[in-house]
């Protein structure tokens, strides 16, 4: 529900108040605290859900911004990327104690050489260093899921034990496609995970061993950027064109309508028993 008016809420509140002190990103809805926001510069701040306004300091563990982040077990895992310092590191940060302000940009540029100083997060459980851009996360059960660029899939459990992991995915049927056999979006389908490349290349892959249950393709009319799933709604892509295509199993040919560009975020909503969409230039709804 909350996400669903999101747009609507914001433009209300904007309006009515002073302007924000910060760019969101992402809200992340947060079962019995409200919601969570993260800036484009990497601010945790959350927000009353009535009114969308901050319920407390912004705060920025992480050095810069956040690419992905997902919520599991009370806990918000990110990644961090920044690619003139050729680094990416992976955090876990606790929700149930007060975020701490981390160290900057600047001062991870000037302590590279040391891995430990680096790569922390304030206020972390756990830190990671990653040797490859990150490219998709998502939440596995209990557990968690990610992919690196020319590395495969992984899934951790919430402390970071690793369960089991899977070899880069290919597709013959794009072979030629460029980037057409990169990773850009995991979801969870069930029990088990389906992973979508840019070239329209999706495998149903086993929860229990990460060994791949089934795997297609489907014809795409341009580089897939983005994938939600709904039990309900089913299937939503976007590409950096602007089509949205949508279908409702896996197998199923989509239906492809072109918008005037790419959708940043989508949510599906059950009022209206269709996606609500933030698009570069407007703002959709399909039902």
């Amino acid at each position: 529900m909350y996400m669903s008016h999101l747009c609507e809420d914001v433009s209300k509140s904007t309006s009515e108040s002073s302007p924000p002190l910060v760019a969101p990103m992402r809200v992340h809805v947060v079962d019995n605290r409200g919601l969570l926001q993260v800036s484009m510069d990497g601010d945790l701040q959350w927000l009353d859900p009535d009114d969308l306004k901050g319920k407390g300091p912004t705060v920025r563990p992480f050095p810069s911004t956040m690419t992905k982040s997902v919520i599991s077990n009370d806990c918000l895992i990110g990644f961090w990327v920044e690619h003139d310092l050729l680094a990416a590191r992976m955090a876990c940060i606790p929700l149930n104690t007060d975020f701490k302000q981390g160290v900057t940009k600047a001062e991870v540029r000037a302590t590279m050489s040391d891995p430990a100083i680096a790569s922390m997060v304030a206020g972390a459980s756990w830190t990671h260093i990653l040797d490859a851009e990150p490219l998709g996360l998502a939440v596995l059960g209990d557990g968690l899921a990610f992919c690196l660029w020319k590395r495969g899939i992984y899934c951790i459990e919430i402390d970071a034990t690793e369960r089991w992991r899977q070899p880069e995915l290919h597709w013959e049927m794009i072979g030629n496609l460029p980037r057409g056999q990169e990773l850009c979006c995991l979801q969870q389908l069930g029990d088990d995970l389906v992973a979508w490349s840019r070239g329209g290349g999706w495998a149903r892959i086993s929860h229990l061993d990460g060994d791949i249950v089934e795997e297609d393709v489907i014809e795409v009319p341009a580089s897939i950027t983005a994938v939600d799933y709904n039990d309900d709604g089913g299937w939503l892509l976007c590409s950096n064109r602007g089509h949205l295509l949508r279908f409702k199993q896996l197998g199923d040919t989509p239906l492809i309508v072109d918008v005037t560009g790419p959708v940043s975020t989508a949510s599906w909503c059950e009022d209206i028993r269709g996606w609500r969409m933030c698009g570069w230039r407007e703002d959709l709804t399909w039902t």
